[in-house]
Order: structure tokens, then sequence, then C-alpha cells
């Protein structure tokens, strides 16, 4: 009987190994063999899901920023500076995606398909934010902006200088730059 394979879960797990190469080679120096490796596959697996490298490293991107939307999501409609801080590299898990994060900021101005993909994902971030603070706000979409603005800053420090920036600091410091913000807006008791 031949075996049944969910291509979409393959094809995902193929990505969470591309994230994996990508975060410890970087992407000038992850090659496909490398990728095929941690994914304990061969190069002609990864040739049967991906037209081409660009197409595996497109998915790993899509990982990462997927992740990141899930660590940002709010308890219910009012969204608060812990919940965003969830979004900053706090562990090893989260300092792996920001490192992979980083590495397609060099090339995405370079790259039509990588610079949508990162507009798509701060469009749904930014999307997401300001739905959370839509009804405290008269400029939600403004707040969203800032919000990201200080996660980029903070999580980008935190990652060239993890041994400088722990969890707690990093922490402190979005609290410190999003608290005047935070208190500027009207949530309604719910």
């Amino acid at each position: 009987m031949p075996k049944i394979v969910d291509h979409d879960d393959r094809r995902r797990a193929l990505a969470r190994a591309a994230v994996d190469a990508v975060a410890a080679s970087g992407l000038d120096g992850v090659k496909l063999s490398d990728i095929a490796r941690a994914a304990g596959v061969t190069t002609g697996a990864l040739a049967h899901y991906f037209a081409d490298k660009d197409a595996v490293l497109a998915a790993a991107l899509e990982e990462v920023c997927s992740r990141l939307l899930l660590r940002l999501e709010a308890d219910g409609a009012r969204i608060r500076i812990e919940d965003i801080a969830n979004a900053l590299p706090l562990d090893k898990a989260s300092m792996k995606d920001w490192r992979v994060w980083l590495a397609y900021w060099g090339r995405a101005p370079f790259s039509e398909s990588l610079r949508a993909i990162h507009q798509q994902y701060y469009q749904e971030i930014e999307d997401a934010l300001t739905a959370g603070i839509a009804k405290a706000s008269k400029t939600p979409r403004f707040v969203a902006a800032a919000i990201i603005a200080a996660v980029d800053g903070v999580g980008t420090r935190a990652t060239l200088e993890p041994e400088a920036w722990p969890p707690e600091r990093q922490r402190a410091l979005l609290s410190t730059l999003l608290g005047p913000l935070f208190a500027g807006l009207k949530f309604k008791p719910a």
C-alpha cells in the first residue's frame, strides 16, 4: 500500500529545517545539502517540494513570520505590552527565528519576492495590532507601527548582542518604550 503523505505538512517540515540551517549558517552560507541534512532527506526530496533554493528560503522566511504572528496573538481583544513582548527573542527558539528574520533583512531590499514576504507579514502584524487597539486609539495604525518599530529595535539589539540583552532587559526596555504609548490608550473595562 503506498504511503500517504500530507504535502503541506511535509513542506512545513522542510521549511522548519531550512530555518534551522539558515540560523546556523546564514543565508549566504547555507546550502541545499545543509537544509536536506537538517530535514533528514535528500536534496532530491527538497526538489520535489520546492522549485529551487530561493523557494526553500522563501518558505523558511514564511515559517518564521508565521511563528511571530502566533507569538503576538493577544488574549482577547485587548492587547497588552506583555503580549507584545512575546515577539522578542526571549528564548532559544525565538532567538533562532530572529537570527533568520534579520538574515533576510539584508537580502530583502534586493529581492522582490523576499521584500513581498516581509511586506505581507508586516501588514499582517500591523493589522493584528491595530485590531487589538482599534477601540482604544484614534490612530490605531500609527500606534501599531510604533509598536512594531519598538519590537524591531529591541529584538535587533538582543539578537546582535544576546549576552547583553537577557529577557528581563528586553521586557524592561520594551515597557519603557511602550508604557507612555499605552498610557494614552483608552481601553474600556471588559
